[in-house]
């Protein structure tokens, strides 16, 4: 599969940087398409179209800030597994995201779910990101921030009761 893919780049130099991203993405890549899709099968898919989707542009890597990248592969990973649950009519499985979650049932559409975040602080929205969405704990989400894990707590909470309160401002039923 990878050699396919690196066929599609011009440059050494790209192939170069996309065996890196591979490498670096490929993981969390498949657990956050197992997270959403439940089935390897579908999350293989999954994945193999984000990295399509990441070679049709690639030439806007260059553009995005390192601390950016990881949340812009993983935003179209989701996408990807979103198309296959839509495809399959599946609903997202959210029983594993923590509660504010499992009280978002009703939020169904995924660009709706990152509207709503985009509304959030960036500091309750990284928070946020890094626990419900890419499954880090406090520990991690505080190393990866710089910030105590206490300050993730609080920020985690925080930002949940908000993004509650944009929520049922927005007209969604929490």
């Amino acid at each position: 599969m990878l050699a396919v893919l690196l066929a599609a780049l011009e440059s050494g130099e790209d192939r170069q940087k996309f065996v890196e991203i591979y490498e670096q993405y490929h993981a969390q890549m498949e657990r956050t398409a197992m997270r959403i899709l439940k089935e390897q099968c579908d999350a293989e898919d999954a994945v193999q179209n984000a990295f399509v989707q990441i070679i049709r542009h690639f030439e806007k890597i260059p553009e995005i800030p390192c601390e950016n990248l990881l949340f812009w592969i993983i935003s179209i990973v989701k996408n990807e597994a979103i198309m296959i649950l839509r495809r399959n009519k599946r609903t997202v499985p959210l029983e594993d995201w923590d509660s504010f979650a499992a009280e978002a049932e009703n939020v169904t559409d995924y660009q709706e779910l990152v509207r709503l975040f985009s509304k959030l602080p960036e500091t309750y929205r990284a928070v946020l990101e890094l626990k419900l969405l890419l499954g880090y704990g406090d520990q991690e989400a505080a190393r990866k921030l710089g910030i105590s894990r206490s300050a993730v707590s609080t920020r985690a909470s925080r930002g949940r009761a908000l993004l509650r309160e944009i929520a049922k401002r927005e007209g969604f039923c929490i």
